[in-house]
């Protein structure tokens, strides 16, 4: 063989060599990163079957939004939300409930009517309130700032039913009807029921 064929061959076989000496055996690839994994585990319920479900949200504290037909008399659906902030203070229930009242016209806290109960070894506090309810229909002032309140509808004889379930380890879930006053009564079953299924 001709000297610079013999080293061409020689260089070849060795670069060959290295290489089959580098290779090593397939490692397994890292695990991928938990994302998105909620701060507490989920609540589950049962929903009634006359509601339908929305769609809610990917982000935030809605964790279910429901529509309620509307009874026969009333013009507007009744919507149900089901929220939860974890285990942060926003999941306060009394702020929450004073955030509640605050959307209807006077001391709606002082003449909401109250109970609780137990399910499932979670209390469960009910309030109820009706009156006139304002929606606001703009961004809200924020604290301390000096400018006109936000534009307002105005809705009479409107009712909220709302909840608050306590849990031991993921935190209050909140379930919050409101709508039309014959609406939100004919439902009240409904919504108790799915209170009480709450696990």
């Amino acid at each position: 063989m001709h000297p610079r064929r013999a080293s061409l061959a020689r260089a070849a076989m060795l670069a060959l060599a290295v290489s089959a000496c580098s290779r090593t055996a397939a490692e397994p690839e890292p695990a991928p990163a938990v994302s998105g994994a909620p701060a507490v585990a989920p609540l589950a319920w049962d929903v009634p079957g006359s509601w339908a479900a929305l769609e809610a949200p990917r982000a935030g504290p809605r964790k279910a939004l429901y529509r309620v037909p509307r009874a026969a008399n009333d013009k507007d659906d009744v919507e149900v939300q089901v929220l939860s902030y974890g285990l942060g203070s926003k999941g306060d229930v009394e702020a929450n409930f004073r955030e509640w009242f605050a959307q209807f016209d006077g001391d709606a806290g002082a003449k909401a009517t109250r109970e609780s109960f137990e399910v499932r070894g979670m209390r469960v506090e009910l309030v109820e309130v009706a009156g006139t309810y304002k929606i606001p229909l703009g961004p809200r002032p924020q604290a301390g700032a000096r400018k006109r309140p936000p534009v307002e509808m105005v809705k009479d004889g409107y009712r909220l039913l709302g909840a608050a379930v306590r849990t031991p380890d993921r935190g209050n879930w909140f379930f919050r009807m409101v709508g039309p006053d014959e609406t939100v009564q004919s439902a009240r079953s409904a919504f108790l029921s799915l209170i009480e299924s709450a696990r």
